[in-house]
């Protein structure tokens, strides 16, 4: 009787399970602007990331295409950061959304007054931690055009490089970065100064 009830009971258990899995897997398809929310209520980010890819492709809205690609990059999913960045930096309504986001985050210390430099600069990193490296030097330098703010797409990506020691891309940055031509004067001397600091530290 023990064992009738017991099995019952595994029985029992395993249907639930199955119909919780189910059920978590239709509202996952269905609505995973719900999951998203319900993720990262419980912190996960990992997990928030992964629905804020399928909440953009749902949408097709670029403000959830932008979220995707800082949440992924947030996480080190860097292979969906580089994708959907590259997504990103192509849409038509691109300078209209950083426009925007520059009036939102104005005093944040990662954006530092420019979107367009700051998402350039992870979509870049991204790109370089998949091994695509010359496509990260044309996705940060594309973002520069004949200027360079004191804060930029090419300078993240060249942290970037010196935290793994990389002095070979480091030194490919730097070829680019002596072509360049600059308008603004106060520019030209943050170029400068930038260009001496990699390059001794390209030659140590």
């Amino acid at each position: 009787m023990g064992k009738l009830v017991a099995k019952t009971a595994l029985c029992t258990l395993s249907a639930l399970i199955g119909l919780a899995l189910l059920v978590f897997g239709v509202v996952s398809l269905a609505a995973p602007s719900a999951m998203l929310v319900f993720s990262d209520d419980l912190g996960m980010d990992k997990l928030s990331a992964a629905y804020s890819v399928a909440v953009c492709e749902r949408t097709e809205k670029i403000e959830d295409l932008a979220e995707a690609v800082e949440r992924n990059y947030n996480v080190s999913n860097y292979r969906e950061c580089a994708e959907y960045g590259l997504k990103l930096l192509a849409d038509p309504d691109f300078e209209r959304y950083c426009a925007a986001r520059d009036q939102q985050t104005a005093g944040n210390d990662n954006i530092h007054k420019s979107y367009s430099q700051y998402i350039s600069g992870i979509v870049s990193t991204a790109q370089y931690y998949t091994g695509e490296e010359e496509a990260a030097l044309n996705t940060a330098f594309s973002a520069l055009g004949q200027t360079f703010p004191k804060y930029n797409a090419v300078k993240d990506l060249t942290v970037s490089a010196r935290i793994k020691d990389d002095k070979i891309f480091c030194g490919q940055i730097l070829e680019r970065l002596q072509d360049m031509k600059v308008e603004d004067s106060q520019e030209q001397e943050l170029l400068r100064n930038f260009i001496s600091d990699l390059a001794d530290y390209c030659t140590k």
